[in-house]
């Protein structure tokens, strides 16, 4: 296995194509891409069932809405004989699929796997990473950086990193299933599969009322922060002019962190809060009795010791007034399970995923921050890291990801 490695073990954890438009080529039985240089049209999503989110906008569906309870993770690298046109391909085929599977039409899923399924409030959402665009050469955006190695990572370099990027979500974990699938077979001439996460949620972390817990019994989720899909700008949207094509997009970061969890059961009551500068319980702040109340930074015991330590998680993880360091967070947790016979504990933690309009004032910072000291970095390890340019939302029936990038 190739591992990445840094000395020191300190860093975060938290966290069917229907029928397509004149010169487009469905994905039925050859899954075959769109003819070079064809328009696509992907249908106009006029039916919506209960379980379905729209798919048109200027953002992309999947990041500002409800969280459902199932993800995977996909990344993939390019054929080294793949150029700009072969990619657009890719872009107009995953529309229209995109656009199908949101409203609930799986025809496209050839392998059979979601029939008789439903959306489950099924997003898809894609984007590209720097080698993309450096095979392709095409110059990258400023935020586009190769994250670094932090403080603690110990990477497996192939789950790490990739070319292109897609996240599919819902509550609905065999129409997800076909989904994958489907994605898979719209690109398989051009794209070469590279990673794939598979991530799940409590129950509750699905609705409006409650974030949910991780697999260390933590509430994830609290004070993240509320956004709209129809705002601009601040915080998670990338709203400038240069490079136009991501006007409307934003940068996602995925990180997958092991927990130690024989480590952090073992670990009493009082540690563990102190680690994450909460009441595991309750989720209210060291000092605080509700998950909601605010948290206060300052405050000390009558000793005059600090009640959150210097090295609590929730310290060192606070965005810094005015720097710009606001992530949206959407996490999820994972289990590979144990072998049979094997000695340790099993592979499971959390797939930490945040989105932000600019991850060089946002997580890195952070992230460098919380690789100083962060106390939970005794019982996590960080496996796999990733950074991508999420491509702004498809605004028509005309118009497809990337378009303006790849046309």
């Amino acid at each position: 296995m190739n591992v990445q490695k840094h000395t020191r073990r300190r860093f975060l954890t938290s966290s069917a194509i229907a029928t397509l438009g004149a010169g487009a080529v469905g994905t039925a039985a050859g899954t075959q891409l769109p003819r070079k240089g064809t328009a696509s049209a992907a249908p106009s999503p006029t039916h919506h069932t209960p379980s379905s989110i729209p798919f048109f906008g200027a953002h992309q569906p999947g990041i500002a809405d409800p969280t459902p309870t199932n993800a995977v993770f996909l990344a993939f690298d390019l054929k080294d004989s793949t150029v700009k046109s072969d990619l657009a391909d890719v872009m107009r085929a995953w529309t229209g699929l995109a656009a199908a599977l949101m409203r609930g039409d799986t025809s496209a899923d050839t392998s059979l796997v979601s029939t008789g399924s439903t959306p489950g409030k099924f997003t898809m959402t894609v984007g590209l990473g720097g080698a993309a665009l450096d095979q392709l050469g095409i110059n990258r955006p400023p935020a586009l950086v190769d994250l670094p190695l932090f403080p603690g990572d110990e990477l497996e370099v192939a789950a790490s990193h990739g070319a292109v990027f897609v996240q599919l979500c819902s509550d609905d974990a065999i129409y997800l299933g076909g989904a994958v699938r489907a994605v898979r077979a719209a690109a398989k001439r051009v794209l070469r599969p590279r990673w794939q996460m598979n991530g799940f949620r409590g129950a509750a972390a699905s609705t409006a009322s409650s974030n949910g817990r991780n697999l260390m019994g933590q509430i994830d989720g609290t004070n993240n922060i509320a956004v709209s899909r129809a705002s601009t700008g601040g915080p998670v949207w990338v709203d400038a002019v240069s490079p136009a094509w991501m006007t409307g997009g934003s940068y996602v970061v995925v990180r997958r962190f092991r927990i130690l969890l024989s480590k952090w059961e073992s670990a009493g009551s009082s540690t563990r809060d102190h680690a994450v500068g909460r009441h595991i319980p309750s989720g209210a702040p060291l000092g605080a009795h509700k998950e909601s109340d605010p948290v206060d930074l300052n405050a000390k015991d009558p000793s005059g010791a600090l009640i959150i330590p210097d090295d609590a998680h929730i310290r060192l993880a606070a965005p810094r007034r005015g720097a710009g360091e606001e992530m949206l967070r959407r996490s999820y947790s994972y289990s590979i399970g144990q072998a049979s016979g094997a000695a340790g504990d099993e592979d499971a933690g959390l797939i930490f995923v945040s989105y932000q309009a600019d991850p060089t004032t946002s997580f890195i910072p952070v992230q460098q921050r919380l690789a100083k000291s962060d106390a939970l970095a005794h019982f996590t390890l960080a496996t796999s890291s990733a950074l991508f340019a999420i491509l702004p939302g498809v605004a028509g029936k005309h118009d497809w990801y990337g378009r303006s990038l790849l046309s």
